[in-house]
């Protein structure tokens, strides 16, 4: 087929032009925006830190004999260092690398969902599990927050760290930097789980490995991890994660402090 005269002079194929840069619909970014890189890092930078925050403690022990032998009393003031080091680390990778702020990066942002619901589901977890765990017969085990509650001063220390700030760390850890990860890797249902599966092993130690509770606290960390995903936020999940951690401690203040008959 010919091309067409146009004035006797033939018609040559017209040029496809790209629309002006300005123009172009630019790529969605990829969410989340960090990689396993960045993981990798944090745990080196976390693990360095601990090291050193190690270093100061026997220098502290060293100086003080009576905390050679037990260092309960710097049991609480040591897990606030380790929450500072853990923005820390995570402020050098999203500063540094990416130029994003840390909690909203991590999904601290507003929702629609109530979180006079997820302070109640909270509750309602803490209470469903202690019926599980009930009939799997969990061990008895001695725990390191047995001896955290000697002083009012160390009870209310042990309430803030379990209620507001571990739920606060964890969730910013677990649900906001590690499962939208996994999630994009794996899909949404396998990141759930892997990252719940992850925060039961974490608290293995805390209950001597016993099975029954890396069991509980992962099936506590799949709840946190659906109410994540659907709400794109860890604002609700931090609500709910203090709201059952308060059950927790009140009922081991009351396992301590009320007389048993």
């Amino acid at each position: 087929m010919q091309p067409e005269d146009i004035d006797g002079v033939e018609a040559a194929a017209a040029p496809i032009l790209e629309p002006p840069v300005m123009f172009q619909k630019p790529e969605p970014e990829r969410e989340p925006f960090w990689d396993y890189v960045d993981v990798l890092l944090i745990i080196g930078l976390l693990f360095a830190s601990i090291v050193v925050a190690e270093l100061l403690v026997m220098g502290w022990a060293y100086f003080h004999p009576k905390l050679k032998n037990d260092l309960t009393e710097l049991a609480l003031p040591l897990q606030f260092v380790a929450y500072a080091l853990v923005y820390f680390c995570f402020f050098l990778v999203f500063k540094l690398r990416y130029h994003r702020p840390v909690f909203e990066s991590l999904g601290w942002r507003k929702t629609g969902y109530s979180l006079l619901a997820a302070g109640f589901g909270g509750v309602l977890l803490a209470f469903a599990i202690g019926v599980v765990a009930s009939f799997i017969h969990t061990p008895k085990v001695a725990t390191p927050f047995d001896d955290l509650v000697k002083t009012p001063l160390s009870m209310a220390l042990l309430a803030l760290t379990a209620v507001v700030l571990a739920p606060l760390f964890e969730e910013m850890v677990f649900r906001g930097f590690l499962q939208p990860l996994l999630s994009r890797t794996l899909g949404v249902g396998l990141g759930i789980v892997l990252t719940a599966a992850l925060f039961g092993g974490l608290h293995a130690s805390e209950y001597q490995f016993a099975w029954q509770y890396v069991a509980a606290i992962t099936t506590v960390g799949i709840a946190l991890g659906i109410l994540r995903a659907k709400t794109n936020s860890i604002i609700p999940g931090t609500v709910m994660h203090g709201c059952f951690n308060a059950v927790s401690v009140v009922g081991l203040l009351a396992a301590k402090y009320i007389p048993h008959k």
